[in-house]
């Protein structure tokens, strides 16, 4: 357990130093911050109650990616400049540098286990991402035609 809030209290704080690494602002990087340990913090529950590196990831990729595009338009800001430090906790750094070593030093079944496991891990996060992005911009893009003019529907 206390290891899992170590974890949690990291993710928060290597996330502040990435946003302001990228100088995005105090408000922004507190946001980011706030919400990389609140997703951190989810992603190790879902990941107890499912026991799925995929469906946790893939989950806490679509919370992530709806938090990033609702405060993009609180805020008036990209929501690339949210979205990437908010899953800078979730990045499978470990995967990869298991992967890589395994390779090198020879155990090439190993080294396709740690492959295999960091390609689960990106599609699930892609595909949440993508999911949610899908539909905003579909939404945004109904909202605007029916806002702005006369929407007949896609063809």
């Amino acid at each position: 357990m206390e290891e899992t809030v170590l974890h949690i209290l990291c993710s928060f704080i290597g996330t502040l130093g990435f946003s302001m690494y990228y100088n995005v602002g105090v408000r922004i990087s507190a946001l980011n911050a706030f919400c990389a340990m609140l997703g951190y913090a989810s992603y190790v529950a879902v990941l107890e109650l499912s026991g799925s590196i995929f469906w946790s990831n893939f989950a806490i990729a679509i919370f992530m990616t709806v938090l990033s595009e609702l405060a993009a338009r609180r805020f008036k800001v990209p929501t690339t400049m949210l979205l990437v430090p908010m899953l800078f906790p979730e990045i499978p750094g470990g995967d990869l540098y298991n992967m890589v070593w395994n390779l090198f030093i020879g155990e090439t079944g190993l080294s396709l286990r740690y492959a295999i496991e960091l390609m689960d891990i990106i599609a699930a996060m892609n595909l949440g991402i993508v999911l949610v992005t899908t539909v905003v911009k579909i939404y945004m893009n109904i909202s605007d035609r029916l806002r702005y003019g006369h929407y007949e529907g896609y063809r």
